[in-house]
């Protein structure tokens, strides 16, 4: 009898195991055709992207950015997103460091106003700072969170100097956000700017914020 289960164990592992690796190759496929219909954003000189408020990004090579100084933003003038998918790597310098990814902003001059009040910003801040309760680890403004609007439902970023990535969902009133694989935040109410310019945040301080693979795929392609 103790045999018969260690089998039967042994089996429903295997099974397991064969279904698992089955999934993978099927998330793999999924993922290989899906990149045919993403558009980089990211090129040496950064055509297309221009600077709004202080600060700025340099480009390191090999397709990463990094911001420096600010508050400012960098924001894609080139092209307005209403319904997409936005995937975007990005690693801290120190595990202080603040920035943000904006979706739906408005066209912007040199005031980034317009882009806190009328767009979304998806939170990249370890810390968590509320600066209006002064306080730390508020789940309206740690990563993953839609900036005051959505608050994240588990923390799933690697810490500073190490890769993640967002995968940013935009359809209609509902934008979702994955960080590294995981469902972090949801908004389903969204009453702010229908359809807008992608940004990068420059928040300022002396720890940058570095970028690479940043990448849109409308849901009409």
């Amino acid at each position: 009898m103790h045999r018969r289960i260690g089998l039967l164990r042994s089996d429903v592992r295997e099974v397991r195991g064969r279904r698992r690796s089955e999934l993978d190759v099927f998330r793999s496929t999924i993922d290989s055709v899906a990149m045919y219909h993403f558009h980089s954003l990211f090129a040496e000189g950064l055509p297309g992207w221009r600077m709004a408020g202080r600060g700025g990004f340099r480009w390191l090579g090999d397709g990463v950015i990094e911001s420096y100084g600010g508050p400012g933003l960098l924001w894609y003038a080139q092209e307005i997103y209403e319904n997409f998918v936005l995937k975007v790597e990005w690693r801290t310098m120190r595990g202080d460091a603040n920035s943000g990814v904006f979706i739906r902003s408005p066209p912007l001059e040199n005031d980034l106003r317009p882009a806190i009040e009328r767009g979304y910003e998806i939170q990249i801040d370890d810390c968590g700072w509320d600066p209006e309760r002064k306080k730390m680890f508020s789940r309206l403004h740690i990563t993953g969170a839609i900036y005051k609007l959505a608050p994240v439902r588990i923390v799933a970023s690697r810490g500073a100097a190490l890769w993640n990535e967002f995968e940013i969902l935009v359809r209609g009133g509902t934008i979702e956000v994955m960080l590294n694989g995981e469902a972090v935040s949801k908004l389903t109410d969204a009453s702010r700017e229908p359809r807008g310019h992608i940004g990068l945040q420059a928040h300022g301080g002396e720890a940058g914020v570095q970028f690479r693979n940043l990448r849109v795929r409308r849901f009409e392609d």
